[in-house]
């Protein structure tokens, strides 16, 4: 999902190269690329809720 974000941002400077900041398209895309983005946070911290540091290490090494 990382990889979708960047090339999102990389359209929306695009867009904001061609259209302007203060276009409605490119603050609507700005809004809906920040939700995706805090969406991704959250996911991203329910799955390492209550783990320490230790159990992330752990897990990656014996995930193949």
């Amino acid at each position: 999902m990382s990889k979708h974000l960047q090339n999102l941002e990389r359209l929306c400077r695009k867009m904001e190269e061609r259209y302007g900041d203060g276009d409605d398209l490119v603050l609507q895309f700005r809004q809906e690329l920040s939700a995706m983005e805090r969406k991704k946070l959250k996911d991203i911290a329910a799955k390492n809720f209550g783990r320490r540091t230790a159990d992330h290490l752990v897990q990656a090494s014996t995930v193949r």
